[in-house]
């Protein structure tokens, strides 16, 4: 989800030759600084009170989208950019985040039929200075950021841990009993790009870590329809096969940006739970992307989850109100136990930051959420969830 703000961003992504040459003459520019959809509203610099942040300090929170793996930066760091890193994480007491792969973005992410043209985050790749051969490859990309969160948890000292199976996020809570300066990392794939549609691949990107895929993301694709394509099809018989591959793999499916009809298909055929990474609830905001009351209700049935995310398409704002707004909606709806945070940090503007989630927490309690309640939202449905359908094994042979 990669929005530019600039004519002339735009305009210099449109020349190939132009970044190539780049790539071999010049140093990394920092695309997020420069271009990047900066954490800029004025809520940002609203700290949380002392009581409001002890309160939130007894829920353990978790997110489900992160795009934090896309930009240059070092996530151990604190950042003047975006929103997530694991000092703003652990801040927030945030004990488990999910980061997503985004490995390609059409150039118009914002109407609600999408042609599968233009390319934003090649440029990404050339300005950053990727390896060479991500630059040509979804695949590749994929398995680059990969790469990186595992050198980042390799450098933390303990503070972020890549967890594969339901038995390493187990361990990792007990251990964080004891110490609130851990996070746990899941890794997941924002579109089925990185498959480069050739089924085969699938267990490649398992055995490097990642534990969920979108079937489509802004575009249809050889998979499934996109809520935000031209035709917005259900699974084609080769998404079939793909998701009967994930369900063996114990590859979790993420029907987020997936077209109504394809998760109706989803719902029919996978033998284990699906979730919504990061959505919004059609019944609070009509967005073409945002979930109506029926899909809702067949993925809680089916055991799943649905993160809310904090973003203006999903909440029709961009305001703390908003995200409780919709919150609310979906508890009533399908009961509070299937109800997660799915903020999208780092991707687009937000009202808040990782480490301001207290704000929420305070939130909710405002809104007459009871204590059991928010202790569910915040982080206690999405551990259970993975714990649950996390496969048992690190990797497949």
């Amino acid at each position: 989800m990669i929005k530019t703000r600039s004519l002339v961003f735009r305009i210099i992504f449109g020349i190939p030759v132009f970044l190539m040459v780049g790539y071999v003459l010049f140093l990394p520019i920092d695309v997020e600084s420069t271009f990047g959809p900066l954490a800029r509203h004025v809520a940002l610099d609203h700290k949380p009170t002392q009581t409001q942040q002890d309160y939130h300090e007894q829920f353990i929170s978790a997110d489900m989208h992160a795009d934090t793996l896309l930009w240059q930066r070092n996530i151990l760091h604190r950042s003047k950019n975006g929103h997530a890193d694991i000092e703003r994480l652990i801040q927030g007491n945030i004990g488990l985040q999910v980061f997503m792969a985004v490995v390609e973005s059409p150039g118009d992410v914002t109407s609600n039929s999408i042609a599968d043209k233009g390319a934003q985050v090649t440029p990404v790749a050339i300005l950053d200075k990727w390896p060479v051969k991500s630059i040509f490859s979804y695949k590749e990309r994929a398995l680059y950021m990969a790469e990186k969160l595992k050198n980042a948890v390799n450098k933390s000292n303990g503070k972020l841990i890549l967890i594969r199976t339901g038995a390493e996020l187990s361990a990792f809570l007990a251990n964080r009993n004891n110490n609130k300066e851990m996070v746990a990392a899941i890794l997941g794939m924002e579109g089925a790009h990185p498959t480069e549609f050739d089924i085969d691949n699938l267990k490649d990107l398992f055995n490097a870590g990642y534990r969920s895929m979108e079937l489509a993301h802004y575009t249809d694709t050889e998979f499934a329809g996109s809520s935000s394509g031209l035709y917005k099809y259900g699974l084609t018989p080769k998404g079939v096969r793909l998701v009967e591959a994930m369900n063996t793999l114990g590859m979790i499916i993420d029907v987020s940006h997936v077209s109504i009809p394809a998760i109706k298909d989803v719902l029919k055929i996978t033998t284990s739970p699906v979730y919504a990474s990061h959505t919004g609830v059609y019944g609070t905001c009509g967005n073409a992307r945002n979930l109506p009351d029926d899909i809702l209700t067949n993925i809680a049935d089916n055991e799943g989850i649905i993160g809310i995310g904090f973003f203006k398409e999903a909440t029709c704002g961009n305001t703390i109100n908003g995200i409780v707004k919709a919150i609310r909606y979906l508890r009533d709806l399908v009961g509070v136990e299937h109800v997660g945070l799915g903020s999208g940090w780092d991707i687009a503007e937000l009202p808040i930051s990782a480490n301001q989630l207290a704000l929420l927490t305070d939130a909710l309690r405002l809104e007459g959420f009871t204590a059991a309640d928010i202790s569910l939202v915040m982080g206690g449905n999405v551990i259970r969830f993975f714990q649950d359908n996390l496969p048992s094994v690190q990797v497949r042979k």
